[in-house]
């Protein structure tokens, strides 16, 4: 191929005229068959200037940008028959010179990283086939001068694309697990891993978060675990699995005793000691007596009797009251008591008497009363007593007197009665406790309370409200216990040794795409082995640090919101993840 130097030394007679006219003359007389385009692409320009001459750095970078916009736009063309490759090649020489020069460079980098970085926000970017795939789009589109050249960029944009998101995610996971072999071995790190084993053990730990954030006792001195209040079946699980180590279990094993401990102490406060006992009794029958014979001494509202006198003859009239008669004087036989007058207060007094003497006898287990007759016994009696409440206004004072001394009484034969039955060598039941049974036997005997003191009557009528709140915590105490532990009983629960093995390669295998339940298979449980002698001394205080947190739901809901929120390095490496395939893209664009 002759150069245009050599061409001048042969004709040192047109040195005055320029290099296209001179060349113009020769084609025309020595090479005028041959098309004129294809002559000049024959010759060398050696001599001709620098294309970049007397261009600033800022202008170079400038012509730079525009070579990579213009690049783009010739390998569109060439599709649509715009542009062919001979357009390309021309182009390439007259941007040779540019492309020598470290600012137009630089200048056509940040063309080509202009225009791919909006490829990092197509779905699928991030993944190792979306980005192949783009990566295979960027390279044909890119302007070539043969066919070949075309093959080239299109498989070398794919497999770039793909690499680079494959070789991203590598360095990520060699990253976190050389990091994370070294994490057992810092407070920090163990730490963390306690953390991150809470946050993959939750099934939802947000909501379990928020549930441990609002932890609250039910019984005072019984505070929940985690796995009690987070009503999650993967922490439930994790608490048994800790409790069956014996390494682990005693965080746990004192939370479960002080609960157990609280809430024999609830009971026990409520049903006092025998001796309390007998003392509120006694003061209640002398302020009793006290009440009473001053109502006897008061008698009857004549005027109030005499407005009532047909509901008074009535109701004596009944069957029920008729047959009472006989029993009270009986009753009152035996104090003693001469009855004849029914019309009294203390005759009315004395019937009353008779009246639950019938009705205790009916409601008692296997009693041959039917229910019709046990309810008209009991609807006679609270007649009988709203009528003498409203002819004896110190009755019904005596009354209301007793029945709120009697609150106490009745709330300690309550609670004395759940000890008898659930307490054995100050155990529960045969020992162990039974949340289901402590309920059926706290309701039968708030109903037998309220059926002694009338069955019209509000159970907080018959017991302090604060007494009936207690023996109830202690009801959903129990019940939110069971609950946990019925959460629990998953089958196959992971041992300590294999959620430690499962939290490194689950670090390695999250930046590699791979599902978490990767890190549970018998393959991965393999590979996790060496990881073993690193974990041996380091294993029970990570076992410590998560049983603390199941005993603690403060402590639990720190780490699990500690590990919902990355680090800033893990939130660089998330944020950047869809960029991994650019580098690789970029490669081929600036390739020609």
């Amino acid at each position: 191929m002759p150069k245009l130097s050599e061409i001048r030394a042969q004709f040192p007679m047109y040195d005055n005229v320029p290099d296209e006219q001179l060349l113009i003359g020769l084609h025309k007389k020595y090479y005028a068959d041959l098309p004129f385009s294809d002559f000049n692409k024959a010759i060398t320009y050696d001599n001709k200037p620098n294309a970049t001459d007397g261009m600033s750095t800022t202008d170079k970078v400038r012509a730079g940008f525009g070579k990579a916009v213009s690049d783009l736009g010739q390998g569109l063309g060439q599709f649509v028959g715009l542009t062919d490759r001979a357009d390309v090649a021309e182009s390439r020489r007259l941007n040779s010179d540019l492309m020598k020069t470290g600012a137009g460079k630089v200048g056509d980098f940040a063309g080509n990283v202009a225009m791919t970085l909006p490829l990092a926000f197509v779905p699928g970017a991030n993944t190792v086939a979306g980005a192949g795939l783009i990566g295979a789009a960027t390279g044909l589109a890119q302007p070539s001068t043969s066919t070949t050249e075309t093959l080239t960029n299109t498989g070398l944009g794919g497999v770039a694309g793909a690499g680079g998101v494959a070789l991203g995610r590598a360095l990520a996971a060699g990253y976190q697990g050389a990091t994370g072999l070294l994490r057992p071995l810092t407070e920090k790190g163990q730490r963390q891993i306690a953390a991150e084993v809470l946050q993959t053990s939750a099934t939802d730990p947000v909501r379990a978060a928020q549930n441990a954030a609002r932890a609250q006792p039910l019984v005072p001195g019984s505070n929940p675990t985690l796995g009690q209040v987070a009503n999650d079946p993967g922490l439930a699980q994790l608490e048994r699995t800790l409790y069956n180590n014996p390494e682990a279990q005693g965080p746990l094993a004192r939370a479960y005793q002080a609960q157990l401990d609280a809430r024999k102490a609830a009971i026990a406060g409520v049903a006092g000691t025998p001796e309390h006992r007998a003392a509120i009794e006694e003061g209640r029958r002398i302020f009793a007596g006290q009440d009473y014979g001053d109502a006897m001494a008061q008698g009857i509202d004549a005027n109030m009797a005499a407005a009532l006198q047909p509901q008074i003859d009535s109701l004596m009239k009944r069957p029920s009251i008729q047959s009472a008669k006989m029993i009270a004087k009986s009753l009152a036989a035996e104090k003693d008591v001469a009855l004849n007058d029914f019309g009294s207060i203390e005759g009315m007094d004395w019937l009353k008497k008779a009246l639950d003497n019938q009705i205790s006898k009916a409601a008692a287990p296997g009693s041959s009363i039917g229910k019709e007759r046990l309810a008209a016994l009991t609807q006679t009696k609270n007649d009988l007593m709203a009528t003498l409440e409203q002819i004896a206004p110190a009755y019904k004072t005596a009354n209301d007197n007793f029945a709120q001394m009697s609150k106490q009484v009745n709330a300690a034969d309550v609670a004395a009665d759940l000890q008898k039955r659930l307490y054995k060598n100050a155990e529960w039941g045969a020992g162990k406790e039974m949340g289901s049974t402590y309920q059926n036997e706290l309701s039968n005997a708030l109903d037998s309370i309220k059926k002694q003191t009338g069955q019209n009557r509000a159970l907080s009528d018959v017991m302090p409200q604060t007494d009936i709140n207690m023996l109830e915590g202690v009801a959903r105490d129990l019940a939110r216990k069971e609950n946990a532990q019925t959460l629990g009983r998953a089958v196959g629960s992971p041992t300590m040794h294999s959620m430690m093995g499962q939290n490194l390669l689950q670090r390695i295998a999250g930046p590699l795409g791979m599902p978490q339940s990767f890190s549970q298979n018998v393959i991965a449980n393999t590979i996790s082995r060496p990881y073993d002698f690193v974990m041996k001394s380091a294993q029970p205080k990570i076992a410590g640090l998560l049983s603390e947190a199941m005993a603690d739901p403060v402590m639990a809901q720190q780490l699990l919101t500690m590990a919902q929120q990355q680090s800033r390095l893990g939130r660089a490496g998330l944020a950047s993840e869809k960029y991994l395939g650019l580098p690789g893209l970029l490669a081929i664009e600036n390739g020609p």
